[in-house]
């Protein structure tokens, strides 16, 4: 292994280990372990929240699948910002006020507390289903981790995903809320860089710029339009609405909400993130382009072009730093996923089954030990790498979205809504999207999920108010 990548790897890391360690010595209480307080700023929560959001699969899912299908993959940009800007416009503020009035950290809690049940199902159906889609959310990092650790820098895959997952769990569960945060801020800003630097400088290495792309395009027979026919208006449609819908359940993006120190700045930290967003995806669809061009003769794994052009390009030292950038968008998904889990198994299990008089440093010292819990059986899953990090994150991303995301609308704007109801669509929407798959449709599982959720939390709350 080269030394210049070890030496970038480790002073990454170090950075990220000295955030968590430096507010572990502020973090004492369940609030400021689960929500950070919510203390932290508008700046800090939009890039954490938007960080959080992609993970692994901006540098090498997405691009990946771009250079398989062409450029009709770019509506699940689209669809992702328009979802995301309606999240930050209807679901954040309200959200934001409605849990410090309930005075609840997690969102299984605040489902219970919201629909009133005295039986505490609601509260341990939802943290369930959060830590069971949760777990594959994980393994999907720590996939990506484990590929780019043994074709970037040589070493073993599962010797790879446990170091990731080390680094992650190391200064997550040492530091908190707050240090997960602002981590998110360093990492959002890093992956920035890395993300817009790679393909900028591929693409003047091309030998003939856009009509290279075009050639390497006409040679795999692929689109460079966004709508090739008339015929793959569906197809956009269904990529927007599959991936776009999931933001409305997706807890560790959600909670960066609950987290902000005033809501009146959630319309700040909204165009700083929504920006951010834009960037950040407009550069991946970018980096799927110049494979197309760059790759003439093919490439065995579509997901390994961002390595293999930073490999090819640039000097070992700088090859570092951006190998890092995908370890930012990992780690900065991957520490979201385990602080909520830890919370929930802590506050919805731990607490509300266990040991309902738990003092708050055995709350905190629950939720550090089911966060070591959750990514041991994560680490279980990602040791056999058979899945590709593409379909992990839509298998999570389906779960959760139609789990919560019908929900939680209902839950902000319905008062029809009752325990019942929720209990139905939470069900309705986890089992719909967990074996979707297994019905052969090519649909992407989040849309039916999404619809059925809706439908039977709506009727059955109908039917039982």
């Amino acid at each position: 292994m080269e030394i210049a990548l070890i030496v970038a790897f480790a002073i990454y890391l170090g950075i990220l280990i000295t955030i968590g360690f430096i507010f572990h010595l502020k973090t004492k209480k369940v609030d400021e372990f689960m929500v950070g307080d919510r203390s932290v700023n508008y700046f800090v929560t939009a890039i954490s929240a938007q960080a959080s959001d992609m993970g692994a699969w901006l540098f090498l899912g997405f691009p990946g699948t771009l250079y398989v299908t062409g450029l009709i993959e770019a509506w699940t940009a689209v669809g992702l910002v328009i979802g995301m800007y309606l999240n930050w416009e209807f679901i954040a503020p309200k959200l934001r006020t409605m849990t410090e009035q309930l005075q609840t950290p997690t969102f299984s809690s605040f489902f219970n507390k919201r629909f009133n049940d005295p039986s505490g199902l609601v509260a341990v159906v939802s943290a369930l289903i959060t830590l069971i889609f949760f777990t594959f959310y994980i393994a999907s990092g720590l996939v990506g981790m484990g590929i780019v650790f043994e074709s970037a820098f040589g070493m073993n895959y599962q010797t790879g995903i446990i170091l990731a997952l080390g680094a992650a769990l190391l200064f997550t569960i040492v530091g908190g809320f707050i240090a997960v945060a602002w981590c998110n801020l360093f990492q959002g800003l890093f992956l920035l860089v890395m993300i817009v630097m790679v393909p900028a400088y591929a693409f003047f290495k091309l030998p003939a710029g856009f009509a290279s792309i075009a050639a390497g395009a006409a040679a795999k027979n692929v689109s460079l339009s966004l709508l090739p026919s008339w015929a793959a208006l569906g197809n956009a449609l269904i990529l927007s609405l599959g991936w776009g819908l999931g933001y409305f359940g997706q807890p560790h993006i959600l909670i960066n909400f609950i987290g902000i120190d005033d809501v009146k700045k959630i319309k700040y930290a909204k165009y700083v993130g929504i920006t951010w967003q834009i960037i950040v995806l407009l550069a991946a669809i970018f980096l799927g382009l110049i494979s197309i061009g760059y790759f003439t003769n093919g490439i065995s794994n579509p997901e390994m072009s961002f390595v293999i052009i930073t490999k090819e390009l640039f000097t070992p030292l700088l090859a570092g730093f951006a190998y890092c950038g995908i370890l930012a968008a990992t780690l900065s998904s991957m520490d979201s996923h385990i602080l909520v889990s830890a919370s929930t198994l802590a506050e919805d299990i731990y607490k509300r089954i266990f040991n309902k008089e738990a003092s708050q440093k055995q709350i905190v010292r629950a939720s550090q030990f089911g966060g070591l819990l959750v990514a041991a059986v994560a680490l279980s899953i990602s040791l056999n790498n058979s899945k590709t990090v593409y379909n992990l994150v839509n298998y999570a991303w389906s779960g959760l979205g139609s789990s919560f995301g019908p929900l939680m609308i209902l839950s902000l704007y319905w008062n029809g809504v009752n325990r019942y109801g929720a209990l139905a669509g939470l069900l309705t929407g986890s089992i719909i999207a967990g074996f979707w798959q297994f019905t052969g449709i090519a649909i992407l599982p989040l849309i039916p999920g999404f619809i059925g959720s809706f439908i039977a939390a709506y009727v059955v709350s109908k039917i039982t108010r």
